[in-house]
């Protein structure tokens, strides 16, 4: 288990397979997350509060996670937002709209711990430099490539 400095992140993982939701979010409490989780974009949109980052599925029936982020920063929440997908062309698309880090399916544990763990502590960046995108998407590449 990680020790995060000076606290442990807050974490909503959003996605429609129950088996993926589950296996997502009990690694990322073996790593000392606080975890909450949903199979529905919109129940999750009424649990962003005190949340640092989101990991959202980026093909899901109810929203795709690229409208639930548009959705999220038009309602004001300031949280970091990690798209997974196994779709070609999700990469740019996550950018697009807004998220700062993306994840190629099939994802390694280590790569998603590493992320979250990315864009947690970017929050802690002084505001100046908060709303300046950094490579997010092509910052940290997944062992994986693009599917």
């Amino acid at each position: 288990m990680r020790t995060w400095r000076p606290r442990p992140p807050v974490v909503l993982v959003v996605d429609d397979d129950p088996d993926i939701l589950r296996l997502l979010g009990m690694c990322l409490e073996a790593e000392g997350c606080e975890v909450r989780e949903t199979m529905s974009p919109a129940a999750a949109l009424e649990r962003l509060d005190r949340v640092d980052v989101v990991v959202v599925d980026q093909r899901m029936p109810e929203m795709s996670g690229t409208d639930f982020i548009e959705a999220a920063r038009a309602r004001g929440y300031d949280c970091r937002f990690l798209v997974i997908s196994g779709k070609r062309g999700a990469r740019a698309e996550a950018a697009q709209a807004g998220a700062e880090g993306f994840l190629a399916k099939p994802i390694g544990m280590r790569d998603l711990i590493g992320e979250v763990e990315r864009l947690f502590y970017r929050g802690f960046a002084p505001p100046s430099h908060r709303g300046v995108p950094s490579a997010p998407i092509s910052g940290v590449p997944s062992s994986k490539s693009s599917s």
